[in-house]
């Protein structure tokens, strides 16, 4: 039988008992990447989707390893909502790890709440917010994260691109409004492709059973209609899936042993 060559960035898919397992492993891999990129530049810049993730990172809270005050925290997407809001991004993350541990108010970046009544203002002050923070450092034409962490919904999204909808083939533009989400809230704001493309890291996490038969659908034979599929980093950005053995129960792509 002829052998089957992956491209060098081809997904790394890797699979973990339950979700305790994946929390512990996705901590190890965070504070790896942390320690690369501080030593390689000083600093560590990382984007959070909502969700269910920001539960997923209760690994970090009490590492010693951890340094938050190198941390640049974005949001890959969030609603337009006020941060206390309980659809808030912001606040599930506040609420689930950064109350928790000793990260600099300043290092997390979170949207400009005067302007919850302008999408377009809203949108166009978060990118200034990555211009700030990478154009002065970096010399690439679109950030170029450490790591962006996201999470898949049952309908293949992630953060706030979903099916059919026009922001699937935005390419200039680094962060979108979308006012018409299928999912409540329906106004948020989001990455965009070219910019979660271009992270050095990309990881996918995925826990339960309910995601098993999307997870086929992205791995086996991506279907380019589900967003998710669409996330194809440039090379030699790398993509990772981090899930559990329920998520994974209808997946023939091969896994790959945790090893960092």
């Amino acid at each position: 039988m002829a052998t089957v060559h992956q491209p060098p960035n081809a997904p790394i898919l890797v699979s973990f008992p339950d979700a305790d397992a994946l929390v512990v492993s996705l901590s190890a891999f965070l504070v790896k990447a942390q320690k690369d990129s501080i030593d390689k530049k000083g600093r560590f810049t990382i984007a959070l989707s909502g969700g269910s993730l920001p539960k997923m990172l209760r690994g970090l809270i009490g590492n010693p390893a951890v340094k938050w005050n190198k941390w640049q925290v974005f949001y890959v997407d969030e609603r337009v909502v006020s941060l206390d809001h309980p659809d808030s991004n912001h606040r599930a993350c506040m609420e689930h790890l950064f109350s928790k541990v000793s990260i600099p108010e300043g290092n997390i970046h979170h949207i400009d709440t005067s302007l919850l009544d302008d999408l377009e203002e809203l949108s166009d002050a978060y990118e200034k917010d990555l211009i700030r923070e990478f154009a002065q450092k970096d010399s690439a034409r679109f950030p170029v994260f450490d790591v962006i962490l996201l999470g898949m919904g049952p309908d293949g999204h992630t953060a706030s691109l979903f099916p059919g909808h026009e922001l699937l083939l935005e390419e200039d533009r680094w962060v979108a409004y979308v006012n018409d989400s299928p999912k409540p809230p329906p106004k948020r704001i989001t990455f965009t492709y070219p910019v979660i493309n271009h992270a050095a890291r990309i990881v996918f996490v995925a826990a339960g059973k309910e995601k098993a038969t999307t997870l086929r659908s992205v791995l086996d034979v991506p279907e380019e209609g589900l967003p998710s599929a669409r996330v194809k980093p440039v090379y030699p950005g790398q993509l990772y899936w981090f899930v559990d053995d329920a998520a994974a129960a209808n997946v023939a792509y091969p896994r790959t042993p945790f090893k960092l």
